[in-house]
């Protein structure tokens, strides 16, 4: 068996902690100073830009009823019209 005794971990020195933390501190304080540099320049910009309708997924069409009225319109014509040449008028003399 080993003794645990033995096995003891080292005993982590204070300065390189506090020397860690610092730099982590540091570099907080970097990013936090970035991100107020970058809202400073969007507020003299007048805000956010907005992102385009393509951005968002908006897509524009003619979908209208009365677009959609009309073009079933002009598809029941054009049927009627094939079927009526394809047949004739029957009975007409």
């Amino acid at each position: 068996m080993t003794d645990d005794a033995d096995t003891t971990l080292p005993t982590p020195d204070p300065d390189d902690h506090v020397a860690r933390l610092r730099a982590e501190i540091e570099a907080t304080k970097a990013r936090r100073a970035g991100y107020r540099a970058k809202a400073a320049e969007t507020v003299a910009r007048g805000g956010p830009e907005r992102p385009t309708d393509e951005e968002l997924g908006i897509i524009k069409t003619d979908d209208t009823a009365g677009k959609i009225a009309a073009d079933a319109g002009q598809e029941i014509r054009s049927w009627l019209g094939r079927l009526m040449s394809r047949f004739g008028r029957r009975g007409k003399k």
